[in-house]
């Protein structure tokens, strides 16, 4: 094997641990948040709440239909949280997963 191609073995490794990470700090995040969001529409089963939100990312609707649902559960609760509040706390924790926050102190 030569340099080039150890280096492009390298590279792969990378991208692959990189969106591993993503993967998970994503996961977190999801899971959070759907905690968060179940205390404020006070869903009964969290649990099963979060297994919601967690099956909306996979499904491939990614951030976008985590956030239409969440939105669609809290005005169906009779709540008010507008999309601009919820990508709010979204970055807040995936800032707090990456440890970000403690960085910009």
């Amino acid at each position: 094997m030569n340099a080039f191609e150890t280096r492009e073995k390298a590279m792969e490794q990378m991208y692959f641990l990189a969106s591993e990470m993503a993967f998970k700090i994503q996961s977190r995040r999801d899971r959070v948040l759907a905690h968060w969001v179940a205390a404020l529409v006070g869903a009964t089963d969290v649990e099963a709440y979060v297994a919601e939100i967690i099956d909306v990312r996979t499904t491939a609707a990614g951030d976008e239909g985590v956030i239409a649902k969440i939105l669609a559960d809290v005005r169906a609760a009779g709540r008010i949280l507008n999309e601009k509040e919820l990508r709010v706390q979204m970055a807040t924790l995936i800032a707090s997963e990456t440890g970000a926050d403690a960085r910009s102190r």
